[in-house]
This record gives structure tokens, sequence and C-alpha cells, in this order.
């Protein structure tokens, strides 16, 4: 179901309150903000065609009834595609429901099973423990993502994605990138100890930042 609105200062404020532990950064290393909401607020009187729009300015709601996404997610459709928005819901649901099936079809296998070997040969759902119980280490208590927010997306001519190409092609020669993506995301959260909703950002002090990469054919979130 699509959404469109046109962006308020409270929004804009909304969207720079964000889960990242780094920013996507351009190739000379300052945060990135071209093509993004938080860049700057366009004023009323400017006529503006919507494909010139920055991020956000228009939004799409992607929900478990229509889409099937584990946990409503809202992207703007212009710059991120709902496969690629599905995978990002996928990744955060795979750990706030604890769900191997949705961490196996969110990241690609052989990073997967990259990570899963630096970590000491756990198994997936070993990793899916460890990394709730490092978001619980900024929440404070047991939580369950209820709402994502993808807050920015910036491409290869902003972001240096060398090191996360040169990953998968290490760990599978046949692998073919097609599209790279650099995102930062907010999620919202139930405190299942207290009551409430709470933004992980907010916790953190920034928002999350994962990088999406479209391989054979498929979106797969790489962190």
């Amino acid at each position: 179901m699509k959404k469109f609105f046109a962006v308020t200062s409270a929004a804009v404020l909304a969207a720079s309150l964000a889960f990242s532990f780094s920013s996507c950064s351009d190739k000379s290393g300052s945060s990135s903000t071209e093509g993004n909401l938080v860049g700057g607020e366009l004023g009323s009187d400017v006529n503006v065609s919507q494909e010139d729009l920055p991020y956000g300015a228009t939004i799409m709601q992607l929900t478990p009834d229509i889409d099937g996404v584990p946990i409503m997610t809202e992207i703007d459709d212009r710059f991120l595609s709902t496969e690629e928005g599905t995978a990002v819901s996928e990744y955060f649901g795979s750990f706030s429901k604890k769900d191997e099936s949705l961490l196996e079809s969110a990241t690609y296998p052989a990073v997967l099973d990259f990570r899963l070997k630096t970590e000491g040969n756990i198994s997936e759902q070993d990793f899916i423990e460890k990394q709730y119980e490092n978001i619980k280490s900024y929440t404070g208590v047991n939580f369950e993502f209820t709402y994502i927010m993808v807050n920015s997306v910036s491409g290869s001519g902003e972001t240096d994605f060398s090191s996360y190409d040169n990953l998968v092609r290490d760990l599978d020669a046949d692998a073919n990138i097609t599209d790279r993506k650099c995102i930062t995301v907010d999620c919202m959260y139930q405190d299942l100890d207290n009551g409430g909703n709470y933004s992980l950002s907010n916790r953190i002090g920034n928002d999350v930042t994962l990088y999406i990469y479209t391989i054979n054919g498929k979106p797969y979130v790489l962190t």
C-alpha cells in the first residue's frame, strides 16, 4: 500500500533522529546527503517534479498483510525497490523474531557462512541470539521490532563499496553483483518488559548502516 505525502519540518526532524554504528560515506570519507531528505527542506513555494524530490519526500509502506514482510517497513520506492525493502525487513525480523529462515532469505549464503565461521563456527540460531543480545545492550530490555524506517540511500557514486565487493568475490567467484546501495535505518521497538515503543536510533545515537547488494538477481543485506 503506497502512501505519498509532502514532508513537513517534523518529518525532517524525525528522519534526522536516527541505528548505525557508522554512516554511509562518500569516497572522500565524508557523510553523504545528496538525494537525502535530511540534507535540507524544500520551501512551500518550490514546484518540483516527483522524480526530482529528495529521498523521503514520497513514502511507501510494505505491510505484513499485503506484502508479506515480517515487520512493516517504510521506504521511498524511487530509491529502494520493494524487493530490497523486503530484504531489510527480513534481516531485522530474523533477530526480532529469532527466525533462521528470515536470516537465510535476507543474507547472501556465502557471506552468512563466512560470518558464522568468523564467530567461531556457531549455528545460525546462536548467531541470531548473539545479535539479539547485542541490540539488547542498547535497548536495555527485551524487545520486538514493530516498524522499520529506511532514512537514506546512497549509491556507487557516493559510497566506496570496494571492501564488500572484494569480500563477496573472494567468497564466491561466481557471484554476479548488479547493484549496490548503502542505507541508514531506524527501527521502532516495543519494550516487552515494561511496555511502550521507542526508537533504536535514539538509544544508539545514530542510524544503523546496512549495505544492500543485488547478487545473482536477488537483493541481500550485507553487514
